[in-house]
């Protein structure tokens, strides 16, 4: 008898455990396919990073739908044909110069809320078009570092070309850190 006891015993300890383990992996699929899809499209990013963001359509696709479709959409126009020598990388630069400033003009007019619970949102809604300028200067630096080893540039170039990139990024950054000030946000 128990024997018998035991044994039940046993197949119950067994189903239940069974039970939990299968339950709990039916959640942790979801949560599996959920990060293997992030991975996948952050592999897909990064590999078209690497690539000098040649516009392919596919891959736009994904990343404008995780970041949002006005700032991906501007970057990625803006570069699909990567400057390889000076004069290409003088006029993406001068663009980016532009819109810098264009951008900093509007963030230095955006009004802040009343409601304090408001200000997180336009914040970062403030600080969309700024970050995404931020990017396309990390995107033309790695370009221009790219040149400079397949020796389409010199070196003092490639400084002089940073140095002009690091110029409008400080640009962007104050403008940032305006933002955080009159909105009272530490981000």
């Amino acid at each position: 008898m128990s024997k018998t006891l035991r044994s039940i015993g046993a197949a119950l300890c067994l189903t239940a455990a069974l039970s939990t383990a299968l339950g709990g992996c039916v959640g942790r699929d979801d949560a599996t396919d959920e990060i293997l899809h992030r991975l996948d499209t952050m592999q897909r990013e990064i590999e078209d990073l690497r690539a000098g963001s040649t516009g392919s359509s596919a891959s736009d696709g994904t990343t404008s739908s995780d970041s949002g479709t006005a700032t991906d959409g501007g970057s990625s126009a803006s570069t699909q044909a990567a400057p390889t020598d000076q004069a290409g990388f003088e006029a993406a630069i001068a663009d980016l110069e532009s819109r810098a400033s264009d951008a900093v003009a509007t963030a230095d007019a955006v009004a802040v809320p009343s409601a304090p619970a408001d200000r997180p949102q336009a914040y970062f809604d403030a600080t969309r078009p700024l970050e995404a300028l931020d990017d396309e200067i990390d995107r033309l630096d790695d370009q221009i570092e790219d040149a400079h080893r397949a020796k389409t540039i010199d070196r003092n170039t490639m400084w002089s070309l940073e140095d002009r990139l690091d110029v409008v990024d400080d640009q962007i950054d104050q403008a940032k850190d305006s933002l955080e000030r009159r909105m009272g946000i530490d981000d």
